[in-house]
């Protein structure tokens, strides 16, 4: 696995000075888009649908503070991490996707698996300036800006000047890293559906992520909260996550984060000790990892260091793929996670 200052789970992108998005920054308001053809077009109503759901050109939304603006539709984006391939996917975007990278970091969704074949893979891990380049972008989605430090990669501000508008995940802006919610992907999906023309999906994915959370809600909503604590282990170094998206997800999942507090304020990970953990008594520890090797190695560390709380005792380890942490997966770690933590709630 990367070492942790390069890139692992807890460091993509967030305060690395830091998942996310506080309600203002997740609005990612259209400020031109489309408009529906008026009602006395005398076109068929269904043809007056589709327009209304077309983008007109040039189009921007709001993303961490920035203006992304594209001309047109881009037709060569790439996408940095398993959850923003999958996005695209669900956008019925899979023939404009020119590449992935960070592929290492969780293994496709079994609904996605047939997809990501036809998909190239510019990079597994983290990816060179040349590599990038030579994909020809006109439009990257990124899990954080970490990576576009100027030198390992352009600036986002470059690459803008190059004529690739890089989207951030809201759940990774910076400056709303601790105060992340499950809003992000909604507000993501709307602001990618209206710059990439895929609204009409957009639309589709946003009713079926609310219809999934208002069902979790239901299931587990009236329940006592289950203490439970989330982590990962990189470089035999233990990480708290807590904070912004992963406490959302934990709260919505019927879980009480006992890690609040315990990372650094406005991020949502940070080094942490097996002792004060221990101290925490978890009746269930959520692990976090990227691979099978990694998931065996993270499960025989807790073991290991952890032996004596509840959550080893009662063998209450709940292994959870990275990419199940931003984006559409996010809601699918929250499903998991409320199964997990509520094994018998309807």
């Amino acid at each position: 696995m990367d070492h942790p200052a390069a890139r692992s789970q807890p460091l993509r992108g967030r305060t690395r000075p830091a998942l996310v998005g506080a309600a203002a920054g997740l609005a990612a308001l259209l400020t031109a888009c489309g408009s529906p053809a008026p009602a006395d077009s005398g076109k068929p109503a269904a043809a007056v649908a589709n327009t209304a759901n077309r983008t007109t050109y040039p189009a921007q939304v709001e993303n961490c503070g920035r203006t992304v603006k594209v001309d047109r539709a881009p037709e060569r984006i790439v996408s940095f991490f398993p959850s923003n391939t999958e996005l695209l996917l669900e956008l019925g975007l899979k023939d404009r996707i020119a590449g992935q990278t960070w592929t290492n970091q969780s293994p496709p969704k079994r609904a996605y698996a047939d997809a990501y074949k036809s998909l190239k893979v510019l990079a597994p891990g983290e990816i060179s300036r040349e590599a990038l380049l030579a994909a020809r972008p006109d439009f990257i989605l990124a899990d954080g800006e970490y990576q576009f430090d100027g030198t390992k990669l352009p600036t986002i501000h470059e690459l803008a000047k190059l004529g690739v508008p890089v989207y951030i995940d809201s759940a990774f802006c910076p400056k709303t890293t601790g105060t992340a919610t499950l809003d992000a992907t909604t507000a993501d999906l709307t602001a990618l559906g209206a710059l990439l023309d895929a609204k009409a999906p957009a639309q589709k994915a946003v009713a079926a992520l609310r219809d999934r959370l208002a069902a979790v809600d239901k299931a587990v909503g009236a329940r006592p909260a289950t203490p439970v604590a989330m982590v990962q282990i990189v470089d035999k170094q233990l990480y708290a996550l807590s904070g912004g998206l992963y406490s959302d997800i934990l709260r919505r999942a019927g879980g009480n984060d006992l890690l609040t507090g315990t990372v650094p304020a406005g991020t949502n990970f940070g080094p942490y000790s097996a002792e004060a953990l221990a101290k925490k008594d978890p009746d269930v520890l959520v692990y976090n990892y990227t691979g099978e090797e990694d998931r065996a190695a993270s499960e025989a560390w807790l073991r290991g260091h952890l032996g004596a709380t509840k959550a080893v005792v009662n063998n209450r380890l709940v292994a959870v793929p990275a990419a199940d942490f931003s984006e559409l997966r996010a809601v699918d770690g929250t499903v998991a996670l409320a199964k997990a933590l509520h094994p018998d709630a309807s």
